[in-house]
C-alpha cells in the first residue's frame, strides 16, 4: 500500500491551485480537512484533429490521404497546446489556527508538462510530407515558435474565511516552490527553405532564437528553481450562490548556468554531395561529413549561462448561481498568461440527483483552439460526475471535450479529468 502511495505521488501531474474551492461538490461547513489526489490532461488545436494527433502520437502509420486530408485543414496561422498535470494536496480547517478562528492552511505538491507550439501551415507540411511539394518554391516557416517545459511544485499558504452569516467570503494565498525538470524554447522569427525545381539545391534562411535547460543527465542536478504566487477569492451570498476569482502560478523559473540562450541569423545553400564511387558511399559520403555536427552548428552554442522563464499563469473569474436546490450554472472565463492561449468560457450545468450523485453538463468555448477570441470555431461539449461514497470518500471524473471522442476526424480538442477526495469531518 505505501509503495502504491508513493507511485501516486510522484508519477500523478500537478492540477491547478484552489480548485477543490470551486468544485467543492457535497463539502458542507463541518468538514475539518480535505486529501485530494487529481490529474488532468488536455489537448487543444485550431486546425490538428484528434484522429490525426492520436494516430501520430501512438505511433501508427499516416497515410497519404490522411496527410491530405489533414493539409487542407490547416489554416494560416496554427496552434497546438497541451497540458497534463495532477497532485496530492491536503487542506486543512482547525477550529483555531495560530490562535485564531475560521483560519486554515494546505499543502501540495504535484509536477505539471507544459506545451504550447504556433506554427506555419508549410512548416507542418514540410514535417511531415518533406520538401517535395515545394520544388520550385519558398516554404514559409516565419512566425513559428515552440515552448515545452515539466516542472516541480510544492506549495503551501493559509485560509481565512470572513463575513456575516448571511454572505460569506473566503480568501487564501500560497506561495509555490518551483523545480524546472526541462524547458526548451524556440522562437522563429523569419526563416523559409526554397527547394529548386529541379531538386538541384536548396536554400535556408532563418531568424532565431532559442532557449535550451539544462541537458544533464544527473537526476540530483537542480536545473531550475523558482516561485509562483497563488490567490483565491470567493463571495457566496446567504442564497448559495459564489462569485469566485483565482490566480495561480504567478511565477519564474531561473534555469541553472549549464543551460543555453543563443539567437542566430543565418542561411545556408546546399548543393548535396558528390558521389565518385557508389559502392562506396560510406567513403564518399559519411567519411566527410557529421550530421550531429551540423545540427550543432545550429542549434546549440558552445557557451552556457542561466536564464528567467515565466511559468504559464492562470487567472479564472467564475460564478455560481443557484436555481434550486437541485439545478445550479456555473459559467467561468480562464485566461492564461505568457503562452499562446485565448480566453477559455465555459458553461456548466449542475444537477443534483441525490446526496450520491451529481451530474453537470457543458459547452466551452476558445482556449487553444482559437487564435482570436472572435474566430468561428465549433462549441465543445462535455459531461461530469461527481459520486459520493460515503464517509467523506468522494469521486469527481470528466471531460470537457467530449464531442472529441465521438467525433475524433473533425473536433480539435480532447481531455479527461479524475479527482478523488476524502472529506474529514
Amino acid at each position: 500500500m505505501r509503495k502504491i502511495f508513493a507511485i501516486l505521488f510522484f508519477i500523478l501531474l500537478n492540477k491547478l491551485l484552489f480548485a477543490q474551492f470551486k468544485d467543492n461538490y457535497f463539502v458542507t461547513e463541518d468538514v475539518k480537512a480535505i486529501a485530494d489526489i487529481d490529474f488532468n490532461y488536455e489537448f487543444n488545436s485550431n486546425s490538428i484533429s484528434n484522429k490525426f494527433l492520436n494516430t501520430y502520437l501512438f505511433g501508427n502509420h499516416i497515410d497519404s490521404l490522411n496527410k491530405q486530408w489533414m493539409f487542407n485543414k490547416l489554416k494560416k496561422n496554427n496552434r497546438f497546446g497541451a497540458d497534463i498535470e495532477g497532485g496530492i494536496s491536503l487542506f486543512l480547517f482547525p477550529d483555531t489556527f495560530a490562535g485564531l478562528s475560521k483560519m486554515g492552511f494546505f499543502v501540495k505538491f504535484g509536477e505539471s508538462y507544459h506545451t504550447d507550439i504556433t506554427f506555419s501551415r508549410d512548416i507542418f507540411k514540410m514535417f511531415f510530407d518533406g520538401n517535395k511539394r515545394f520544388a520550385g518554391d519558398t516554404a514559409d516557416f516565419s512566425n513559428s515558435s515552440l515552448n515545452i517545459i515539466d516542472y516541480q511544485q510544492m506549495q503551501i499558504g493559509i485560509l481565512t474565511k470572513f463575513g456575516t452569516t448571511k454572505n460569506k467570503s473566503t480568501f487564501g494565498i500560497g506561495i509555490s516552490v518551483n523545480k524546472g525538470i526541462s524547458n526548451t524554447q524556440i522562437n522563429i522569427k523569419t526563416a523559409g527553405l526554397f527547394t529548386d525545381k529541379n531538386a538541384e539545391y536548396i536554400d535556408l534562411y532563418a531568424d532565431y532564437d532559442v532557449c535550451r535547460s539544462d541537458t544533464g543527465s544527473n537526476k540530483n542536478t537542480i536545473k531550475g528553481f523558482g516561485a509562483s504566487l497563488n490567490v483565491y477569492y470567493s463571495y457566496e451570498t446567504e442564497k448559495k450562490n459564489r462569485l469566485s476569482i483565482q490566480f495561480t502560478n504567478f511565477g519564474y523559473i531561473n534555469w541553472n548556468k549549464q543551460s543555453q540562450h543563443f539567437a542566430k541569423d543565418t542561411s545556408i545553400h546546399f548543393e548535396g554531395v558528390s558521389v565518385n564511387d557508389i559502392l562506396n558511399i560510406q567513403g564518399n559520403i559519411f567519411g566527410k561529413a557529421n550530421s550531429d555536427s551540423i545540427v550543432n552548428l545550429y542549434t546549440y552554442t558552445d557557451s552556457s549561462h542561466s536564464y528567467y522563464m515565466t511559468m504559464p499563469a492562470c487567472m479564472e473569474i467564475s460564478y455560481l448561481y443557484n436555481f434550486s436546490e437541485k439545478v445550479r450554472v456555473d459559467l467561468s472565463i480562464k485566461k492564461m498568461f505568457f503562452v499562446n492561449y485565448d480566453p477559455f468560457i465555459l458553461l456548466k450545468t449542475q444537477i443534483t440527483q441525490n446526496k450520491r450523485n451529481i451530474f453537470s453538463f457543458n459547452v466551452s468555448y476558445g482556449g487553444y483552439e482559437s487564435v482570436n477570441i472572435f474566430e468561428k470555431r465549433d462549441l465543445n461539449f462535455g459531461l461530469e460526475y461527481a459520486h459520493n461514497f460515503g464517509k467523506g470518500l468522494i469521486l469527481i471524473a470528466g471531460s470537457n471535450y467530449i464531442n472529441g471522442y465521438l467525433s475524433p476526424y473533425s473536433i480539435t480538442a480532447q481531455g479527461i479529468f479524475v479527482s478523488i477526495k476524502k472529506l474529514f469531518f
